[in-house]
């Protein structure tokens, strides 16, 4: 059977791709090796003077003054970080043909009148204290805002349909239509977090190590070896099945050209 060059092509990136995952996996598993032999384990969040410039597995409850505010809720948001997207629903040309498709909004529409057109996507935090450490400004960047802020009450005319809030009285999004959510960190859910990286009088920056920065967030408290070590191994298996999924969307992204311009070559020949 004959061998198409798409096929040999497709094979080759694979091929070159696995190689390359393969050996990620084995830097990643080894640098995390190394990090359960140099880290400390730092007890209640408390900072230690002996600990500077070491590098740290500090566990610490979470503290903050103040909620987040946004001039369109109703009521604030009990949290230290919230990130707010907003998509605009937009008709577009493109190789003669209308295009719809949801846009991100970077800045207001306008500064004064709907407030719908004054909201734009942002990030709003507050620093917080883990223990007795206050977090810098990376790590305030690294922690995970994964829940969705949800609440039965309009937002700037906006209602929540499960996954966004959106325009009502249609399932289909029209040109015009606005859609926003809101990411944040919920206390509630995780009252400690926990950082590994490199202490740094009551704060942390990224700690070097085989020349690679090692500066984690992780929810909940992790004050054991043990933990570490299971949290650390869910990470590689998190990366190696992102690759794995990666992989797969190649091939069929490729099977399905090799498919079309197969079909096209039929087709033409059919013509002819």
């Amino acid at each position: 059977m004959k061998i198409s060059k798409g096929t040999i092509v497709l094979i080759v990136v694979l091929a070159v791709l696995v190689a390359m995952g393969i050996k990620n996996s084995k830097k990643e598993k080894s640098l995390n090796e190394k990090i359960l032999k140099e880290v400390t384990l730092v007890a209640d969040g408390k900072v230690q003077s002996g600990n500077n410039g070491k590098l740290v597995l500090a566990a610490g409850k979470i503290n903050f003054e103040g909620d987040i505010q946004f001039e369109e809720l109703d009521k604030p948001i009990k949290s230290f970080k919230v990130i707010r997207t907003v998509k605009d629903f937009v008709e577009y040309e493109k190789d003669g043909e209308k295009h719809y498709d949801w846009q991100e909004r970077t800045q207001a529409k306008s500064t004064w009148g709907a407030l719908l057109d004054q909201v734009y996507s942002t990030q709003k935090t507050i620093t917080p204290t883990i223990g007795e450490f206050t977090l810098d400004s990376k790590g305030l960047e690294l922690v995970n805002a994964s829940s969705y802020y949800e609440t039965d009450n309009l937002i700037a005319g906006l209602k929540w349909n499960g996954m966004e809030y959106t325009n009502m009285g249609r399932d289909d999004a029209e040109p015009g239509d606005v859609s926003i959510t809101y990411d944040y960190f919920d206390c509630q859910k995780n009252e400690y977090l926990t950082i590994l990286a490199k202490q740094s009088g009551n704060t942390f920056v990224p700690y070097t190590l085989d020349k690679e920065d090692v500066y984690r967030v992780f929810n909940g408290k992790i004050d054991s070896m043990e933990k570490l070590t299971t949290e650390l191994d869910v990470q590689v298996q998190k990366s190696n099945r992102g690759r794995i999924a990666l992989y797969v969307l190649i091939v069929l992204v490729a099977l399905l050209l090799m498919y079309n311009n197969a079909k096209t070559l039929k087709q033409k020949k059919a013509e002819n």
